[in-house]
């Protein structure tokens, strides 16, 4: 079994967490710069597909580093995220 790997370019990855209705998806939040100062952005994964195992559905990018995110336990497409800002975010994984 091979293992997988995903890296973040230019974004330090803080908080990983699998979508409860589809085993394969993931969210991962990250800041740049350590999360000290600058943007952060919000990947949305799939696992089982790609040269690395790993492909990137979706990206958000923030004003702020996002240090925590977690899945809905309602609704298959929303995740929260928490910004260094204090501001926590609600995304719908289903719009560009």
């Amino acid at each position: 079994m091979a293992m997988l790997r995903f890296r973040t370019e230019g974004h330090n990855g803080y908080s990983l967490q699998f979508s409860p209705f589809i085993d394969n998806k993931l969210s991962c939040a990250s800041a740049a710069n350590f999360g000290l100062v600058g943007n952060g952005r919000l990947y949305i994964l799939n696992t089982g597909v790609g040269p690395n195992g790993v492909e990137i559905e979706r990206i958000y990018d923030t004003k702020d580093g996002l240090f925590d995110c977690s899945w809905s336990e309602v609704n298959e497409n929303q995740v929260v995220t928490a910004s260094g800002d204090g501001s926590i975010m609600l995304w719908d994984i289903t719009l560009t």
